[in-house]
């Protein structure tokens, strides 16, 4: 074979790739669009369609994960779908001056004087549209915080051991000095929280290109999961805050080879005293534990891996000696009230799944571009880190398919926004690391727009409820 021969099998293979990369690109693109698309026209549909505001503000829609917008005045409606397509078309037609403002913004982001400002700032935000719908559980806190500390201790259980904890201590120190009752205790602690999370998000724009790292950033918090920032009245707000620090560490372990483990698997550990349901995210750290293995740390490995269960025991003993009976470990939520799992787990009902789907799509409205992200060229680089990602996601979605809601889907929606957090991170961080991002961005952008508008919706919603 002579050399122009080889020259000439060796260019054809190279325009073969290029052409194979080039129509994964084009079906990506076509199902990004498409599904872009749908979502602006189901939201509309429901949005103009849905039986009334008061039934579409409570979820008692089948199609709660897309009519939120049922809930305001009809102008609303058309406006939102108008904002997405301005914002879309804007970045379509300027997307040199875009493109130079997100690195402007991915920037300063970065920088942890603005990371603490846009923190705060948001703290009075979160408060003042803060959740003024209860749902049963936080109804029955001050009954039981006022009865333990009547017994000289703090209340808390085996599944939301130091979130109960915690809660219950803070107020009794500040009902005496200020007043404050249990649910204006929660909302200072929700809120407050919701400053940190916004701190720790930010920091995701050094893990993306600056100019892409706000695209990032804003995927993740526009999702119906932020509620529980808003005041929530429940135990999932400060796991939600662990668990994103988890994320957000663990990304930073695989970008840099020098990056210890162990402190990623103590978050998670912390994440997990807090709340038992954090334990979904164990079979992440297994694979940044293989991960570490493969750099030769097998001991850092071995750390961050015993981290959890230590420090899991560690919290349980000592609560034990604080007021955490350990009688109550067989009728606990653990156990299933001692083994009465078809309480606790998922009916065999297509319904019931039909609204966790709807559920899934309002607190992570990012899961809808899963199959864009599945088409898509995945670049080798990143590929350890769509692993973590998609494992992290999958352990909370897996128990939102077999837990069963105990209080309806719509009232537990906060046991299940964990879900939220890895879903949005491997999508748009999966979008967003792209090659050519250009062609995708304002279809992206419109995309976001769409679900933070939904998203807001839902919590102005719970802001003017009235119980």
């Amino acid at each position: 074979m002579t050399f122009s021969s080889v020259q000439s099998v060796v260019s054809r293979a190279g325009h073969d790739g290029a052409g194979q990369v080039d129509r994964r690109e084009y079906w990506a693109h076509a199902v990004l669009v498409a599904t872009v698309c749908g979502l602006a026209g189901f939201y509309l549909w429901r949005g103009t369609l849905a039986p009334s505001a008061p039934a579409a503000a409570r979820g008692a829609s089948t199609w709660m994960g897309v009519d939120r917008w049922a809930g305001l005045g009809l102008a609303w409606r058309w406006v939102f779908p108008g904002l997405a397509l301005v914002a879309g078309l804007i970045v379509a037609r300027r997307p040199g001056a875009c493109r130079r403002l997100a690195g402007r913004v991915g920037t300063a982001a970065g920088l942890t004087p603005v990371r603490l400002a846009v923190a705060m700032a948001s703290v009075p935000m979160f408060w003042l549209a803060s959740n003024r719908q209860h749902n049963p559980d936080g109804s029955m806190f001050e009954e039981k915080f006022v009865a333990a500390a009547g017994h000289g201790g703090a209340f808390t259980t085996y599944d939301e051991l130091l979130e109960f904890y915690l809660h219950s201590r803070l107020w009794a120190v500040v009902n005496p000095l200020w007043g404050w009752d249990v649910t204006t205790t929660y909302r200072v602690v929700s809120c407050v929280a919701g400053g940190v999370a916004v701190f720790v998000g930010l920091g995701l724009v050094r893990r993306f290109p600056s100019t892409r790292g706000p695209l990032v950033v804003a995927g993740l918090f526009a999702g119906g999961w932020v509620l529980v920032f808003f005041g929530d009245i429940e135990n999932y707000t400060l796991t939600n805050v662990m668990v994103l620090g988890y994320l957000v560490a663990a990304l930073r372990f695989l970008d840099d080879e020098r990056s210890p483990l162990w402190p990623v698997g103590v978050l998670l550990g912390i994440a997990v005293a807090f709340h038992l349901q954090a334990l979904t995210l164990a079979p992440s750290l297994l694979v940044l534990a293989g991960i570490a293995v493969r750099r030769n740390r097998h001991r850092d490995a071995v750390a961050a891996l015993a981290a959890v269960p230590l420090l899991l025991g560690a919290v349980i003993g000592w609560l034990a000696i604080h007021g955490l009976p350990s009688s109550g470990l067989a009728t606990s939520q653990i156990t299933a009230d001692g083994g009465d799992w078809s309480r606790y787990l998922a009916p065999a009902n297509g319904r019931y799944f039909w609204l966790q789907w709807q559920l899934l799509v309002l607190l992570a409205p990012a899961v809808v571009l899963v199959p864009a992200l599945l088409v898509r060229e995945a670049a080798a680089a990143g590929r350890a880190r769509m692993v973590f990602l998609a494992v992290a996601a999958g352990g909370p979605l897996l128990m939102m398919a077999v837990w069963r809601a105990q209080l309806g889907i719509y009232e537990d929606w906060n046991l299940y926004a964990i879900v939220a957090q890895p879903i949005g991170l491997l999508v748009f961080g999966g979008l967003a690391g792209q090659s050519r991002l250009a062609r995708q961005a304002p279809w992206l952008t419109a995309l976001i727009v769409l679900a933070a508008t939904q998203a807001g919706a839902w919590i102005g919603s719970h802001a003017t409820a009235t119980g």
